[in-house]
């Protein structure tokens, strides 16, 4: 990937402190400059006016300054692991997740016991579908999802198929909408889960949710 040094400069700006500057400024000068004689290709320079526009917001976004600021003393000098408890780094680490825990749990109403960290949602589809499935499993073994959900969570409900489960995909019509006729008719008395993605990262439809 290519960073132009006007980039770099100005998300430097972002950090505080001479030192974190110069970590960031040297990990993205490392970037472009790494040799393909070191297994890296060389970064390529995409023309600003060939540039397409990305719009697939659902797949992933450019990193919010405000985030890249608040994130980067732990990238670079503040790097201890939060489980390591015999140390300054490893408090300061579980310190800034705990606080991350408890804002996070503020912003969507819940309980900071239940907020989760994943490395993505790949994981956390994962955790969510099995996890709540398995949990029900001595009482309820349906689960409810669509022809069109993201693939990790097919990949979830055919793993439980697999362990007895009974699924019901759910097909959706043409405006890519799921009726809530066919959610309600599908919906049984042994139903652990129903998962429906609120939009849909390839077609972008938003479901009435």
């Amino acid at each position: 990937m290519y960073y132009s040094s006007k980039l770099i400069a100005s998300l430097s700006g972002y950090s505080r402190g001479l030192y974190q500057r110069k970590c960031y400024a040297t990990a993205f000068r490392l970037l472009s400059t790494s040799s393909s004689s070191h297994g890296v290709p060389e970064p390529v320079e995409v023309s600003q006016e060939l540039r397409p526009l990305y719009l697939d917001a659902q797949a992933t976004t450019p990193l919010d300054p405000r985030v890249l600021d608040a994130m980067l003393p732990y990238l670079t000098y503040q790097y201890g692991n939060p489980h390591s408890r015999t140390h300054a780094y490893g408090w300061e680490s579980e310190q800034a997740m705990e606080r991350a825990r408890e804002q996070v749990a503020e912003l969507i109403g819940a309980d900071k016991k239940e907020i989760i960290f994943t490395s993505g949602a790949t994981e956390s589809n994962n955790i969510s579908v099995k996890g709540v499935a398995r949990f029900y499993k001595s009482k309820k073994r349906h689960v409810i999802t669509t022809q069109t959900e993201h693939k990790c969570v097919l990949d979830s409900c055919r793993a439980l198929e697999n362990e007895g489960w009974a699924v019901t995909y759910l097909p959706v019509q043409k405006s890519g909408l799921v009726s809530l006729e066919d959610l309600e008719a599908a919906m049984r008395s042994d139903t652990a889960l129903v998962s429906v993605m609120t939009v849909n990262n390839e077609i972008g439809v938003i479901q009435p949710i």
